[in-house]
C-alpha cells in the first residue's frame, strides 16, 4: 500500500496596484515531506483511542518488525526461514550474513525478543532501526538495517539493507549531503579500549536509493596501532594514531585527517595532516582523489603489532 497524497508548497502573490507589503506565504505544510523521498513500503496502523493529530506515534517493536517483514507473525513474534523484506528482497542474504548464525539456537522460525532492536534518530522525523538477527564468531552481530518513519495512521519504510558490527558500540544517525540524505553507522572500537592495544573507530556511510540502503564508503574516524620497529631518535614501541573528521558536501565527503607518531615516552616524532575528497557517481560508486594519510605513513606490517604491557 502506498501513500498517494503529499503536501505541496504553494506561494501566494498579492495583486492590484499600489506598493503594499507582500502577503506572507503560509507555513502549514509538513516540512519533512518536502525533503524525504517517497516511501518504499507503508503499513497501516490500528486506530488509537485518542489520536493526536499532527504528531508521530511511537511504534512498538512488533509494528517495526511487521513493517520490515510482512510475513512476521505478531502473535508468535516469529519470522519464517524464507521471509522477504517488504520490498520483496531476500531478508538474510549478502556479505553481512556470511558465516553468521541465528541469535536463537532453537533455529527457524526466528523468534524476536525485546532488546533485539537498536534505534537511531535522524532529521525530518526519520528513524533508523537495526534488527540483530544473527551472531558471528567474533561476537559481532548482523541483521537488517532500515530507515522508517511513523505517523498517526501509517508507518513508512524508505530503505532497507543490512549491517554487521558490534552490538554494544554502534550508533545510528543521518546526515545531509547536498540534496541527499545519508545513513551513518558509527562503530566505536576505541572508547574504553585497553591501553596499549590496537583499535579502530569507523563510520559506514550508506545511501538510500530505490528502497535499498547501498554502502558508499567507510571512514576511519580513529585508529591506533603499535610497532616494535624503531625510528631515529625513538625509544621503545612506537604508537601510530589517526584522527579524522568527515564533512559532508554536495556530491561528496571531505575528510580531514591527522596522523601522529609517538615513542614509548609519549614524545611526538612525526605529525602530518591533509584533506582528501571522496565523491560518488550516479550509481553511488565512490572515488577518492588520493589515498588515506594512514596508508601513506604507516607500513602494512606495522598495524597489527601489539604493545607490551609495562611492568
Amino acid at each position: 500500500m502506498r501513500l498517494l497524497t503529499f503536501p505541496l508548497a504553494i506561494a501566494l502573490f498579492s495583486s492590484g496596484a499600489g506598493c503594499g507589503s507582500p502577503q506572507v506565504r503560509p507555513r502549514n505544510e509538513d516540512q519533512s515531506r518536502k525533503v524525504a523521498p517517497l516511501p518504499a513500503c507503508v503499513l497501516k496502523l490500528p486506530a488509537r483511542r485518542v489520536a493526536s493529530v499532527g504528531t508521530r506515534r511511537k511504534l512498538t517493536e512488533e509494528q517495526v518488525v511487521k513493517l520490515l517483514f510482512p510475513a512476521f507473525d505478531e502473535k508468535e513474534k516469529s519470522l519464517p526461514r524464507d521471509t522477504t523484506t517488504c520490498t520483496g528482497a531476500p531478508a538474510f542474504e549478502g556479505p553481512a550474513f556470511r558465516d553468521a548464525k541465528l541469535v536463537r539456537r532453537s533455529g527457524w522460525p526466528l523468534v524476536t525478543q525485546e532488546g533485539d532492536l537498536t534505534y537511531g534518530s535522524g532529521g525530518d522525523g526519520l528513524k533508523l532501526v537495526w534488527i540483530r538477527t544473527h551472531t558471528l564468531p567474533d561476537l559481532s552481530a548482523a541483521g537488517p538495517l532500515a530507515v522508517i518513519r511513523s505517523g498517526e495512521r501509517f508507518a513508512e519504510l524508505f530503505a532497507i539493507g543490512s549491517y554487521r558490527g558490534a552490538p554494544d558500540r554502534v550508533a545510528l544517525s543521518t546526515v545531509r549531503m547536498g540534496g541527499e540524505y545519508l545513513v551513518t553507522v558509527t562503530d566505536d572500537g576505541c572508547t574504553g579500549h585497553k591501553s596499549g592495544t590496537a583499535c579502530q573507530t569507523s563510520m559506514t556511510v550508506l545511501l538510500p536509493r530505490k528502497g535499498k540502503l547501498a554502502p558508499l564508503v567507510e571512514v576511519p574516524l580513529e585508529r591506533i596501532a603499535y610497532s616494535g620497529r624503531s625510528e631515529r631518535g625513538s625509544m621503545g614501541v612506537l604508537e601510530y594514531r589517526l584522527s579524522s573528521v568527515p564533512e559532508f558536501r554536495d556530491g561528496g565527503v571531505k575528510i580531514v585527517e591527522q596522523v601522529r607518531v609517538k615513542d614509548d615516552t609519549g614524545r611526538d616524532l612525526r605529525k602530518a595532516e591533509h584533506e582528501r575528497l571522496v565523491t560518488f557517481d550516479d550509481t553511488g560508486a565512490p572515488k577518492t582523489n588520493e589515498p588515506s594519510l594512514w596508508d601513506q605513513m604507516v607500513a602494512p606490517e606495522t598495524t597489527p603489532a601489539p604493545r607490551p604491557n609495562k611492568p
